[in-house]
């Protein structure tokens, strides 16, 4: 059995109204977690959402702050990538920490 790895991202997006993609298509994972901290301990100051595209006001999933949501492959060989994500803030400066496994 392989041993399973673990990766994070620290996003944050600077303006309101402008989303922003989460990574690339390099990163890719079975699953993605993402919690409502601008940085590692730090909550947000606003509502933050995550979307997969990339139009403004057209997020699907808001995340409150400190909140946590998870987008998980139905089969072990299905991935998503981290460019399919795009965050969207309330506040210029708020962002996601994203938990992912390789």
């Amino acid at each position: 059995m392989a041993q399973q790895t673990f990766g994070s991202i620290i996003k944050t997006v600077a303006a309101t109204g402008t989303p922003e993609a989460l990574g690339t298509s390099a990163t890719r994972a079975h699953s993605f977690t993402f919690l409502g901290l601008k940085a590692a301990r730090t909550d947000n100051g606003g509502r933050v959402w995550v979307s997969p595209n990339s139009g403004n006001d057209t997020a699907a999933v808001p995340l409150d702050p400190g909140d946590d949501i998870t987008f998980a492959a139905d089969v072990s060989d299905d991935y998503f990538t981290a460019d399919q994500f795009y965050i969207d803030v309330e506040n210029a400066g708020d962002g996601v920490v994203v938990l992912y496994d390789k």
